[in-house]
């Protein structure tokens, strides 16, 4: 079981201070952790405004794997574009490509081109496992922000049934303010548990995260899932 602390834009409030964000998915039992590469003119015209406050300084993700890697995390990242790609062979010990990208083809063939030290993460928000392989997980989503807790345990366990019957290796990522999605998707098979965490309840994305307390008990819930 692998379980990855997603930042998302919340540090963007901290002035993209990573070090406690660092040291609080250490202490609740995470594997790695995980931002977003995405360039704010990459969103429609009238969402950009908003978005640019929130875009991670590409510049920095060196120093952000070398302070995970400290913290005895792996580090990874969503991609959105190639250069996002690049960097993150060339830092990250795993990629994801983003949820919306899924039908990206070319964004999609580079990623599977570049050969990364762990397996390959990919979201999808839709029962297609395009290119699903024994390199690469179909980390299964609902695109919406918070998800409701049942909305999210109905998609899970129909997920759950089509990648098992097709033998397909495939994860969980929650955008729920709950624990209950993945503790059953740990039940249910999943390889990965991708979670939200926030510091606080004022940060940007705690809509969908967890707060420390709250993330170490879903990762005890995970594991002990996994293991019965």
């Amino acid at each position: 079981m692998f379980i990855i602390a997603e930042f998302g834009s919340s540090p963007s409030s901290y002035n993209w201070n990573l070090e406690p964000w660092c040291g609080a998915a250490h202490l609740v039992g995470a594997d790695a952790v995980k931002v977003q590469l995405w360039h704010t003119d990459h969103f429609p015209p009238d969402e950009q405004a908003s978005k640019r406050s929130l875009e991670f300084p590409r510049q920095r993700l060196g120093e952000f794997v070398e302070l995970a890697h400290r913290h005895s995390l792996r580090v990874g990242a969503s991609v959105f574009d190639l250069d996002a790609v690049r960097l993150v062979s060339e830092h990250c010990d795993f990629v994801k490509l983003a949820a919306r990208e899924q039908y990206n083809s070319e964004l999609i063939d580079f990623v599977m081109s570049v050969p990364m030290p762990m397996l390959g993460y990919r979201s999808i928000s839709s029962f297609d496992a395009y290119r699903a392989s024994t390199m690469m997980i179909a980390l299964f989503a609902i695109q919406r922000y918070p998800s409701p807790m049942l909305s999210a345990l109905s998609a899970l366990v129909c997920a759950a049934l089509w990648f098992r019957s097709r033998g397909i290796g495939w994860g969980w990522s929650s955008h729920t303010s709950g624990v209950l999605d993945c503790v059953l998707a740990a039940r249910l098979g999943a390889l990965a548990i991708e979670k939200h965490l926030a510091l606080s309840l004022r940060d940007i994305e705690a809509g969908h995260s967890l707060l420390p307390p709250d993330f170490s008990r879903m990762v005890r819930g995970v594991r002990h899932a996994h293991q019965h």
